[in-house]
This record gives structure tokens, C-alpha cells and sequence, in this order.
């Protein structure tokens, strides 16, 4: 694989999807940097996963976080190859009675965010051979449903901005691609399952697949297109890894159940 050798910067890498993609980047041989916000999480992570992970720990909302991270994998490691703009936040509410306060809070970190770790890490990443970023994305962004307007609004300005990237960083010979996961089984999920009265049945119903992705899943996708050589004429790409989401027409979307509170 092409990414042995390479440094790599996940965000949200603590735990699920973003943990799975750190965990199989150090197995393909790449060196990692691990961004989260809770301290604790992450430092489990970077021990679980050896000396060639690292960590710097912050809120992918403040700017600041993007900048250390990518300081940080060009001090350890003299540079940066891949990216993957996994962290994101997800707080359920009507459009209509959703306070401002938690609109501010999911754009700052899922789109605000994004923004500020690709104009950061750019500059580290352009001229580089193999160079490529990933964007970790939802079905949400692609198929409305009650409680999640603004979550999914941020995952389909995503799938926006990917193939805008991919035209405008061409030059520099950076590819960008987004995998716009179906619902997965992370921690957040869990959480919203003991809290959520036949969430797992739902889900289930939602895709042609008839189960919940694995983090393991995700990754894999993930981790191939950011392999120059098994993806090296793809960019500008979004990857539905969804169970068939996108073409259930016979099952309940979202809306329709009681899936609010779970993120993809």
C-alpha cells in the first residue's frame, strides 16, 4: 500500500470511526496524528495503537486545534501526505425550535471545522507524492429526516465542498474524496439506542443490507482511497458505504421512526 510511510492526521480518532481509520493507517504502515476533544479517550488510543500514533487534544470548533495538529505532524514526522476530516457533532432538534445555540455549535465543528483543517493542512500537504484527504460524511447529508436538519445540512454542504477541493487542489496534486457513511456502530450510536425505544429495528429497516455498519467498515473504504495505488485516478468523489440506503424505497426513512438522536 502506498500510505506505508506516510503521515497521517485523523480528527475525532478517539473512538469509532475516526479510532478504526487511525487503528488501520498504523497497520498499512502509516504514522498517525490523533485529534479529540476528550483528553482521556485519546490518550487510550495513541497507547492502544503504539509508538506511531500521536495525539494533540482539542476542539476541532477552534482553529487553533487544526494548526497544532498539522505543526505537530510536520515537526514528528518532517511533513504531511493524507487527512481525514472525520470529527463532527450531531444535536438533535426541529428546525423550527432548535436553539441557535446548538445550530452554532454542530456548524462550527462539522463545517466550520472541516474548512479550517483542509485550509491548514494545504500548505503541508501540497507537491507531496500521494497526497489525499478524506472527508467522513452521512447518508443524513443525502436523505432528509425529522430531528437531524441541521446535522445533515452540514453533510451535504460537505458533499459541496469535496468536489470544489478536489477542482481547486488538483494543482498541488492533492485528492480529495468524502465517504458518506450509513449509520454505524460507534459509541454515539450505542448511546442513542439505550435512550432511543427500537432504534437498532429501524435502522435496520432503512437499508437494503438489513443490519448496522461495523466502524471496521468505514474504515475500509476510507482507507483505500486514500491509497494512491489502488485510488490514485479517483478524486472529487462521494462513496455511499450505506447498506443500500440511498435505494431502500421499501423500508421507513428516518423521519419515519424513531432514529432521532443516533448519528450516522
Amino acid at each position: 500500500m502506498t500510505v506505508e510511510g506516510k503521515t497521517a492526521l485523523v480528527t475525532g480518532a478517539s473512538e469509532g470511526i475516526g479510532s478504526s481509520i487511525a487503528e488501520a493507517l498504523v497497520r498499512a504502515g502509516a504514522q498517525v496524528v490523533l485529534t479529540a476533544r476528550r483528553e482521556g479517550p485519546l490518550a487510550a488510543a495513541v497507547e492502544r495503537l503504539g509508538p506511531a500514533a500521536s495525539a494533540v487534544a482539542g476542539d476541532m470548533a477552534d482553529a487553533g486545534t487544526a494548526r497544532r495538529a498539522v505543526e505537530q505532524a510536520v515537526a514528528r514526522h518532517g511533513g504531511l501526505d493524507l487527512v481525514v476530516c472525520n470529527a463532527g457533532v450531531l444535536i438533535p432538534g426541529t428546525l423550527a425550535q432548535q436553539p441557535l445555540s446548538e445550530v452554532d455549535r454542530v456548524l462550527a465543528v462539522n463545517l466550520r471545522g472541516t474548512i479550517a483543517l483542509m485550509n491548514t493542512a494545504v500548505p503541508a500537504m501540497a507537491g507531496r507524492e500521494g497526497a489525499a484527504a478524506v472527508v467522513i460524511s452521512s447518508s443524513i447529508g443525502r436523505r432528509p429526516a425529522a430531528g437531524m436538519g441541521i446535522y445533515g445540512a452540514t453533510k451535504a454542504a460537505l458533499h459541496y465542498l469535496v468536489p470544489t477541493w478536489a477542482i481547486e487542489l488538483a494543482p498541488q496534486g492533492i485528492r480529495v474524496n468524502a465517504v458518506c457513511a450509513g449509520i454505524t456502530d460507534t459509541p454515539g450510536l450505542r448511546a442513542g439506542a439505550a435512550a432511543v425505544p427500537g432504534l437498532e429495528k429501524a435502522v435496520i429497516g432503512t437499508n437494503l443490507i438489513k443490519r448496522i455498519a461495523s466502524a471496521d467498515e468505514i474504515a475500509g473504504p476510507a482507507l483505500t482511497l486514500l491509497d494512491s495505488a489502488v485510488s490514485g485516478y479517483v478524486t472529487g468523489s462521494v462513496w455511499d458505504i450505506d447498506g443500500g440506503f440511498q435505494r431502500d424505497t421499501s423500508g421507513t426513512v428516518a423521519g419515519d421512526t424513531e432514529l432521532q438522536g443516533a448519528a450516522p
